[in-house]
């Protein structure tokens, strides 16, 4: 699957794709993003509607921003809703090309990267309960093996590739094609559900709203290997690197 610059990234399974570089997904002053794989809608998240219908707030919806070709603009903090139903899945795999402030005004604060929790999903969080990295308190990671909030090797005011795996055997964390989890504390991470009104960049409560940058946003309904980590790793390096 191509997106801004025609990178082949992994492509089985993959239930969701955001790319605002890629017009077909977003556009300069566009409200609305869609989904290069299913076409669900992609808006301003808005209250708490759980699995029920979304209203879209257009003001909390990022903007466009041209760098690194195209990307998602949360400045002044803001999140996106998917208007449909990814599913339940036994595995599950979250991707993105981040970029969080190291030193602004929300540089050290809880962020969400995702939140599934409209429809008895996970979540995935920067800076919480002293973990930079944290998904649904299953997997538990610390830049540099002990916690501080700003000025860490991964928020540090340029883009990074997140990407963590979760099934029964439990979870998995990768920081730019590397695995890192032998320095997390891991469990198993139970329900895997993305389900509908998926939330990225704000709780599923539309609160702790991310400040900052996002680029390319990929879920798969499978565990990424680690050579299909690198592999997506890879195709867009040159774009956000």
């Amino acid at each position: 699957m191509g997106f801004h610059n025609g990178a082949n990234i992994v492509t089985d399974s993959i239930v969701l794709c955001l790319d605002a570089g890629n017009s077909k997904c977003f556009s300069n002053g566009a409200t609305t993003a869609t989904c290069l794989v299913s076409g669900y809608s992609v808006t301003g998240a808005n209250g708490s509607p759980g699995n029920g219908t979304h209203t879209k707030d257009d003001a909390n919806m990022p903007a466009y921003n041209s760098a690194k070709g195209g990307v998602f603009d949360f400045n002044g903090e803001r999140g996106m809703n998917v208007e449909g139903d990814l599913g339940a899945h036994s595995a599950v795999s979250w991707c993105v090309w981040y970029n969080k402030s190291a030193n602004g005004a929300h540089g050290g604060n809880t962020d969400y990267f995702f939140d599934a929790r409209a429809n008895g999903g996970n979540w995935c969080l920067s800076n919480y309960q002293s973990h930079n990295i944290n998904f649904h308190s299953a997997l538990e990671y610390n830049d540099g093996g002990s916690y501080t909030a700003n000025n860490t090797n991964i928020f540090n005011d340029a883009f990074h590739y997140l990407v963590v795996t979760s099934d029964s055997s439990g979870s998995k964390v990768y920081i730019d094609g590397v695995d890192v989890t032998s320095g997390a504390d891991t469990t198993n991470s139970g329900t895997e559900t993305f389900g509908n009104n998926f939330r990225i960049g704000t709780r599923y409560t539309t609160s702790g709203e991310w400040s900052g940058y996002m680029g390319c946003i990929q879920l798969y309904s499978k565990v990424l290997s680690a050579a299909e980590v690198l592999q997506n790793y890879d195709a867009q390096k040159g774009r956000f690197i």
